[in-house]
């Protein structure tokens, strides 16, 4: 279209060069070449890649839907210039399953883990070597430990700037209300192009949004008014009714960021009377440290969704350096949170932190669960 419009043009500008609309058609020729290039350049952008990592549970807890999955590739197709799809099957112990089967489970399950990272790493090292600016988005679809421990795998994982996706942080009422307490500069950074981890959303207007760009800013102190607005998304209970255990191994981190109104108590409860982690590994806690969100979900909005990261990690933190006469006891992970925010969880202090899957194991020898929803 371009060129037949070129030839059908070009002669008769040229035939009237040297008359009176020489202005007219220098500012006429000068415009059409800026928006045939501002054209060349929009189709030759880059969309990035969009990488679907689906890690579902198998045996006994019944069906994983596979409609996330489609989902997630077809937004990734649709925002993307291409799409890659890594796919495990993550094994569940039963109930009734006996230590060794427990043990062999979750071997599979760190096998799995691993290639999964290994897959997705490797499709990344080879966008970095092709372009390192490709922006790329990564879609996980995972029970909470294993986000947890994959955002923790991917802490030193230097491709890139990696960024978390899970609401649309350009809603117009989010903006408004920002604008009102004048925090808009604050809360609400812009996205740029980083490797993406993209949330389902629960609005009947989108399916995916934008949630956490995992940084180093997730690190940094809050301000005076983020911690105004953090402590209305979830509040700090650094002395939670919890009966200290004298001989307890371990200190318990309970993050209540979804609405599952028994999970604080029963985790808890599971702390004090001992459970196993990911790694199998049986202990009492002697403390624990509440970071409850209370009875509603996270604002699908990105300036919220790090906020609460931040709080989170700032308050573990705080909790911390005040209590140094428990710096020998390893910290574990109770958790109810979007997989977004359990990935960012993981990248921040997963290396130091082990994850307590759901329902838990609370028997050293059984490991019969307590399940809360």
């Amino acid at each position: 279209m371009a060129g037949a419009v070129a030839a059908g043009t070009v002669p008769d500008v040229i035939k009237s060069w040297l008359g009176e609309q020489r202005l007219f058609l220098t500012a006429l020729c000068v415009t059409a070449a800026a928006m045939f290039a501002g054209i060349n350049l929009w189709q030759q952008r880059s969309r990035g890649v969009g990488i679907v990592i689906s890690l579902p549970k198998s045996t006994w807890r019944g069906p994983w839907s596979s409609q996330w999955s489609a989902a997630a590739s077809d937004h990734a197709r649709r925002h993307h210039d291409s799409c890659f799809v890594v796919r495990r099957d993550i094994p569940a112990a039963r109930p009734d399953g006996d230590a060794a089967e427990r043990l062999a489970v979750r071997a599979t399950r760190k096998d799995a883990l691993d290639l999964a990272y290994e897959l997705a790493t490797a499709r990344l090292t080879e966008l970095s070597e092709a372009d390192p600016s490709t922006p790329v988005s990564l879609y996980v679809n995972a029970a909470l430990p294993d986000a947890f421990e994959l955002g923790a795998m991917f802490k030193f994982n230097v491709q890139r700037e990696l960024r978390g996706l899970s609401g649309d942080a350009r809603d117009p009422d989010r903006q408004a209300r920002l604008q009102s307490d004048g925090e808009v500069a604050e809360l609400t950074p812009a996205v740029g192009h980083a490797l993406v981890l993209p949330q389902r959303s629960e609005r009947a207007q989108s399916d995916f949004f934008p949630s956490i760009r995992i940084s180093s800013r997730l690190k940094e102190p809050l301000s005076p008014a983020e911690v105004g607005r953090a402590m209305v998304l979830a509040k700090v209970i650094e002395e939670p009714d919890f009966e200290e255990v004298a001989e307890g191994t371990a200190v318990a981190i309970v993050v209540h960021l979804a609405d599952n109104p028994l999970m604080v108590a029963q985790a808890l409860r599971v702390a004090r009377e001992g459970c196993a982690d990911t790694d199998g590994r049986w202990e009492r806690c002697r403390a624990a440290l509440v970071i409850d969100g209370g009875p509603a979900n996270l604002p699908e909005a990105t300036a919220d969704f790090e906020l609460a990261v931040r709080h989170v990690y700032a308050a573990w933190r705080s909790w911390t350096v005040a209590r140094p006469q428990y710096a020998e006891l390893r910290p574990r992970l109770f958790i109810a949170a979007p997989a977004g925010v359990a990935f960012a969880l993981g990248w921040l202090f997963g290396h130091a932190v082990k994850a307590v899957p759901h329902p838990y194991e609370t028997s050293n020898d059984k490991g019969e669960p307590c399940i809360s929803s």
